[in-house]
């Protein structure tokens, strides 16, 4: 018998990605010039001290651009990863983030500065695990309210609350009070978005002040934070140092600023400069000139997230992209109002702009997880036969 080969060639089977649906790309835009601006501003911000420690001006910059590269690698992944399937991981990642921010009282694990212990120390690395409580708080509210309607008693959002309740307990013992108050008002934003009544927002929100008002006012250095900040001239070598300096710097730049690198409040006379007091470096290098076009960035950035959660079709979704825009937004607001002397001052960074790795790796896998609410969140599944079109999102 023989055996003939067939002339039958058979075609090799092409498998083609799946294509995934865009970004908002105007959002993305912002985002890009809102990194760009805070490398440039770190650059210039971080010369002095990076010259004082390493006798490197780019000891910061080199440091900051690593941060960067591992911010965008996180973006791109929480933007690839379908927004849904956080619902099955809500529990451990409040848990790990729990762990991690307790670990910060441990003697020998946390570190402390400033009378605070907010870090963990891995080697070279240097960690704030309370960043990470932003999106914990974000992922359980946003599960708690997308399963409710009329009424907060409910088994389900108590269960949820308290976990927030112990995140919150941790993280007034280290202490860190602005990061109290930024929980406490994205949870009170995220209520109010959900549709609720709006008495029980108010009187969350009059509770939440009241409380917080009573731990500041029981705290001798946040109470003297506070009257350092109603009249800094009464002690402007020690309360009212960082206020007066801040408004220094911002009278010196003008309306066109005295030119990039050229801030001489940076040299040791405003504090931090290149963290929360980098708004006031800006505004003297940059001048109104600079400082407007920041503001308009962030403005950008909360109108046009505000577009990504009111097209979201489905409520988990909505609220937790609700949730990422007003915790960025009131971050930024409140950073700039500190610089300006509207707010006492609180510690609270600049997002995308401040240095600060754990920050700002926090802040992209939120920005992340709002791109891809922008992919997904407005799709509808195709119409099936004898139906109506589905408006679940696909995962």
């Amino acid at each position: 018998m023989s055996y003939q080969k067939s002339d039958r060639i058979i075609p090799k089977r092409k498998h083609k990605l799946k294509k995934l649906p865009p970004v908002s790309k105007n959002l993305l835009i912002v985002v890009i010039m809102l990194m760009v601006f805070g490398t440039v501003a770190i650059f210039s911000a971080t010369s002095p001290d990076g010259i004082a420690i390493a006798n490197n001006p780019l000891y910061y910059p080199i440091r900051h651009i690593v941060f960067c590269i591992i911010g965008i690698i996180t973006m791109l992944w929480a933007s690839k990863f379908p927004y849904t399937r956080w619902k099955k991981y809500v529990v451990p990642f409040a848990t790990g983030v729990i762990v991690a921010i307790a670990l910060t009282l441990v003697p020998g694990i946390g570190k402390t500065d400033y009378g605070a212990s907010r870090w963990l120390v891995i080697g070279p690395l240097q960690i704030q695990p309370s960043e990470f409580c932003k999106f914990a708080c974000i992922l359980r509210m946003a599960t708690a309210l997308s399963q409710i309607k009329n009424t907060l008693w409910t088994p389900l959002f108590k269960k949820h609350v308290f976990i927030i309740l112990i995140m919150a307990f941790i993280i007034f013992k280290q202490p860190n009070m602005s990061m109290l108050i930024m929980l406490f008002s994205t949870c009170a934003g995220m209520t109010f978005a959900a549709g609720l009544n709006p008495a029980i927002f108010l009187m969350g929100a009059g509770g939440a002040v009241v409380g917080i008002t009573a731990l500041i006012f029981k705290s001798a250095y946040q109470s003297t934070r506070i009257i350092g900040w109603l009249h800094p001239e009464l002690d402007p070598q020690g309360a009212g140092y960082n206020i007066l300096q801040s408004w220094y710097a911002i009278a010196s730049g003008g309306f066109f600023g005295a030119g990039l690198g050229a801030s001489k409040q940076k040299l040791y006379y405003l504090p931090v400069g290149y963290t929360d007091f980098i708004f006031s470096v800006i505004a003297e290098e940059l001048g109104f000139i600079g400082i407007s076009v920041l503001i308009m960035l962030f403005i950008l950035f909360i109108t046009l997230g505000f577009k990504v959660a009111a097209r979201c079709k489905d409520p988990f979704g909505r609220l937790m992209a609700f949730g990422i825009v007003f915790c960025i937004g009131f971050q930024a607001v409140t950073n700039m109002c500190v610089a300006s002397g509207v707010f006492p001052v609180t510690g609270v960074t600049l997002p995308f702009i401040s240095y600060g790795g754990t920050s700002f790796i926090a802040t992209s896998l939120m920005v992340g997880v709002l791109f891809n609410i922008s992919r997904y969140g407005k799709r509808k599944e195709r119409k099936p036969e004898g139906g109506q079109i589905s408006e679940q999102p696909q995962t």
